[in-house]
C-alpha cells in the first residue's frame, strides 16, 4: 500500500511538473503570456468562450509592449501575433518562411487547397488560379446574375404587397449554395424555390452543431494528423458528406466528358487538370476534395457576409439609402446590371469591405514557422526565436476592432474604405480575405456573388430592424467559422410600398 501511494504521489508530482513546465514555454523564450491554467492551458475557458475572445485578450494584454505574445491549446504553444508590420512579414514579406497551415488529415476531403501543405499545395494553386481571374469572373457573371434574379423573386414571393419579417441567413445561404453549385458542379440546385434541395440540406449538415463539447472538437482538431497517423478513424465529416461530393463529381465529369460540355467554370479546369498525362491528372476524389472546399468557402461565408451586411443597413438607413441611389444610378446608366455596371459601384464594395473587417469569416489567421524565425524586441531588447513548427495566428478580429487602427469600430463605415482613407492606414490593417500568397484565392468570386445579390435585394427591397430586435448578434462559441447563431431577422418592405407610404 505505501508503495502504491508512493508511486501514484510520484506519477502525479511528475505530472505537474511536467505541465508547469510545458506552460512556461513562452517564459522560458523571453516570450510574454497570459497566466495558463494548470491542466488546460488556456482552453479551460473554451467551453463559454470563443477562441477569437481568447486570442482578443492576448492582444489586449501585450499589444504594443511586444511583437509577439504566446497562449496554449491544451498542451500545444501557439504564438500570437501583436504588430501589424509582423503580420506583413508572416504573411508577405517572409511568406517562405510561413507557407503552411497546420492540415488535418484522416478524411478523403481535406485533400484540398485550403489544407494542403509546401510544394503539393503551391503546385495545385498555380494550377486554380487561372479559374478567379477577372476575366473569368465575366464569364460567370450571368450565371450568378440569374440566380440573384431568383433570389428577387423568391423574396418578393415572401414579402409580398405589405411587406413582412423574414429570417434572411438561410434565404442567403438558399441563394449561395444555388449560386455555387451552378458555377461549381454545373448543377441547378434550386434550392430557392425548394428550401429542402439535397445541397441546401448537405450544406446544413456540415455547419450544424453537433453534440459533443467544444473543447473535445478543439482537442480533435489540434491533434488530428496525429491521431489519423496512429491510424485511429478520425473524421472531420460524417462519411455521407464525402460520399455525396464524389458522387456528384463523378456525375459532373462522366456527363462533362461524354457529352464534351464547356461551361468556363470551376469544373471546367477541374477537368482540364484531370486530363493532364504523365502522372500529374487528379483523380475524381482529388476533384471532390476541390469542389467541396469551394462549396463550403463559396456559400456560408458569403450569405454570412450579405446577412451582416443587410443587418447593419437596416440598423443604419442614411448608409442604406446612399447605397440604393448608387446602385440605382449605376443600373439607369447600363440599363441593366451587367458586370461594368457592378464595377461602377465603388460604395457597395466599400460597404462589403467594412461588412467583413466587422464580420470577418475566420477570426484568426493560422501559420507554421518551417525554420526557427527571429523576431526583433520593439524597445530595442534581445530578440525572441519562435522555433520551427510553432503555430502562429494572426488575430483578424482583434485587429479589426483595434480602435488605433479603426476608430470608433463598433461603428459600421463604409467609408474607412475609400480609396484616400485605404492608404492612410497599415496595408496589412485589413484581413477579411487574408494576404499574401496564401490569399483566398476565390475573393473575386466572393466578392461578386454577394455584391449581385445585394443589387438584386436592395433595388426592390427596404430593410429595417423589426420592434424589440437587438442591435448587436450574438455569434456562436461552437464554430471556426463566425456565423449568426440565431439567424437575422429583418423587417423587409418593397421600395415603392415605403415610397409611397413615405409621400
Amino acid at each position: 500500500m505505501d508503495f502504491t501511494l508512493l508511486l501514484l504521489t510520484s506519477l502525479l508530482s511528475f505530472l505537474l511538473g511536467y505541465l508547469r513546465y510545458r506552460f512556461s514555454y513562452w517564459e522560458l523564450r523571453g516570450i510574454p503570456q497570459l497566466r495558463a491554467h494548470f491542466l488546460l492551458g488556456h482552453c479551460s475557458r473554451l467551453q463559454s468562450v470563443h477562441l477569437s475572445e481568447l486570442l482578443q485578450d492576448t492582444y489586449d494584454a501585450f499589444r504594443g509592449s511586444a511583437k509577439v505574445a504566446g497562449s496554449y491549446v491544451f498542451l500545444r504553444p501557439l504564438a500570437v501575433v501583436l504588430d501589424l508590420d509582423l503580420v506583413k512579414a508572416v504573411l508577405i514579406r517572409d511568406f517562405h518562411k510561413f507557407v503552411d497551415r497546420r492540415s488535418f488529415h484522416g478524411d478523403a476531403l481535406t485533400a484540398n487547397l485550403f489544407n494542403l501543405q509546401g510544394e503539393e499545395w503551391r503546385a495545385l494553386r498555380t494550377k486554380l488560379s487561372p479559374t478567379f481571374t477577372s476575366g473569368k469572373m465575366k464569364y460567370m457573371f450571368g450565371t450568378v446574375a440569374t440566380v440573384a434574379q431568383q433570389l428577387g423573386a423568391t423574396c418578393e414571393e415572401l414579402v409580398g404587397a405589405q411587406g413582412a419579417v423574414l429570417e434572411l441567413h438561410d434565404l442567403m445561404a438558399r441563394y449561395t449554395t444555388d449560386v455555387i453549385g451552378s458555377c461549381a458542379f454545373g448543377t441547378e440546385c434550386n434550392s430557392l424555390r425548394e428550401p429542402q434541395a439535397e445541397f441546401r440540406q448537405v450544406g446544413r449538415r456540415i455547419f450544424q452543431r453537433h453534440g459533443k463539447g467544444i473543447r473535445w472538437r478543439i482537442f480533435k482538431m489540434t491533434y488530428l494528423t496525429s491521431l489519423a497517423k496512429l491510424g485511429l478513424p478520425v473524421r472531420i465529416f460524417p462519411p455521407d458528406i464525402s460520399e455525396f461530393f464524389n458522387r456528384i463529381v463523378r456525375q459532373t465529369v462522366e456527363l462533362r466528358e461524354r457529352e464534351h460540355i464547356r461551361r468556363n467554370d470551376f469544373m471546367d479546369l477541374l477537368l482540364a487538370l484531370r486530363r493532364q498525362e504523365n502522372g500529374a491528372g487528379l483523380t475524381v476524389e482529388q476533384l471532390a476534395a476541390q469542389a467541396f472546399v469551394f462549396f463550403v468557402a463559396g456559400f456560408e461565408t458569403s450569405s454570412s457576409n450579405m446577412s451582416y451586411a443587410l443587418f447593419e443597413l437596416a440598423k443604419n438607413q442614411a448608409v442604406q439609402q446612399k447605397l440604393r441611389l448608387e446602385i440605382c444610378d449605376a443600373l439607369a446608366r447600363h440599363g441593366e446590371l451587367t458586370y461594368e455596371a457592378m464595377m461602377e459601384m465603388p460604395y457597395l464594395d466599400q460597404t462589403v469591405t467594412e461588412t467583413l473587417r466587422k464580420y470577418p469569416a475566420l477570426s484568426s489567421l493560422t501559420r507554421l514557422a518551417t525554420e526557427d524565425y527571429e523576431i526583433l524586441q520593439p524597445d530595442g531588447g534581445e530578440p525572441v526565436v519562435l522555433e520551427k513548427g510553432t503555430s502562429v495566428h494572426i488575430p483578424v478580429l482583434a485587429i479589426h476592432y483595434d480602435p488605433e487602427v479603426y476608430p470608433e469600430p463598433q461603428e459600421f463605415r463604409p467609408e474607412r474604405f475609400a480609396p484616400a482613407a485605404c492608404r492612410q492606414r497599415h496595408p496589412t490593417a485589413f484581413l477579411g480575405f487574408g494576404d499574401g500568397p496564401r490569399n483566398c484565392i476565390g475573393l473575386r468570386f466572393g466578392r461578386m456573388q454577394v455584391k449581385v445579390g445585394l443589387v438584386e435585394l436592395l433595388c426592390r427591397f427596404r430593410f429595417s430592424l423589426p420592434p424589440g430586435a437587438p442591435t448587436q448578434l450574438r455569434l456562436p462559441k461552437e464554430h471556426v467559422i463566425l456565423l449568426p447563431s440565431e439567424g437575422i431577422r429583418l423587417q423587409v418592405e418593397p421600395v415603392d410600398s415605403v415610397e409611397s407610404r413615405l409621400m
